[in-house]
């Protein structure tokens, strides 16, 4: 059976417009969400905070200085701060 030619450019023209239609409320549909980031974003910024937390609970933990200590006075450090790891 041949198509007519009419027939089919009114059937394409239609299929077009619905897909344009869905094309639309999906777009609309993702636009109202909120973007979500991405899983290595998510875990590096968690591992960053984790860090943080764990320095500062280790700032508190730390000895403190001895006045008596011969280091403490060459250094110029106070007797009431921390000792760092770095010294």
């Amino acid at each position: 059976m041949d198509m007519n030619e009419y027939a089919l450019e009114i059937l394409a023209r239609e299929r077009l417009a619905e897909l344009r239609a869905t094309r639309e409320s999906v777009n609309r549909a993702r636009a109202g969400r909120r973007r979500r980031r991405p899983l290595r974003v998510a875990l590096g910024h968690a591992l960053i905070c984790l860090g943080r937390r764990l320095q500062r609970r280790r700032e508190y933990s730390l000895v403190t200085i001895d006045t008596g200590d011969a280091k403490n006075r060459s250094s110029g450090r106070q007797a009431s701060q921390p000792l760092s790891r770095a010294s």
